[in-house]
């Protein structure tokens, strides 16, 4: 009887990790796949603003700053418009092709990314799952 409990909690607990593991896709799903032969890893920016351009609708730019692991990389991202919530997510990553030989230092980047146009609202930017800020427009 003892072993019996034993094997249902175990299933019980891998049922749970299996469906933990089979959730949402992660923020790196957003963007395309990687074309052959290219390694896509995601990237964590050290800094992030906002820019407002004087321009109506409003344009925003979102400006991030941080490193690449190396100078071979490529920043890449891709940009989820808004939804009705006025959640904006972005998939930030470096593309690198698997047969370059690459001096292995990091790269800095600092790079203005288009998130869209926009009237009014209050709205949030995420960067890989990662609320990094907060804007509102009148």
């Amino acid at each position: 009887m003892r072993n019996e409990k034993r094997w249902m909690v175990l299933g019980f607990v891998l049922t749970l990790v299996a469906a933990g593991c089979s959730g949402q896709p992660g923020p790196a799903d957003l963007a395309p796949s990687p074309e052959p032969g290219v390694v896509r890893t995601e990237v964590t920016p050290a800094v992030t603003d906002i820019v407002l351009l004087e321009s109506f609708p409003v344009q925003v730019r979102l400006i991030v700053q941080g490193e690449l692991p190396n100078p071979c990389s490529r920043l890449g991202w891709y940009v989820k418009p808004g939804d009705d919530q006025g959640r904006i997510e972005l998939a930030l990553y470096a593309d690198q092709t698997t047969d370059a030989a690459c001096i292995q230092v990091v790269a800095e980047y600092s790079e203005p990314i288009p998130i869209g146009a926009f009237e009014h609202g209050s709205f949030v930017v995420f960067v890989n799952g990662q609320l990094v800020e907060e804007f509102t427009l009148p």
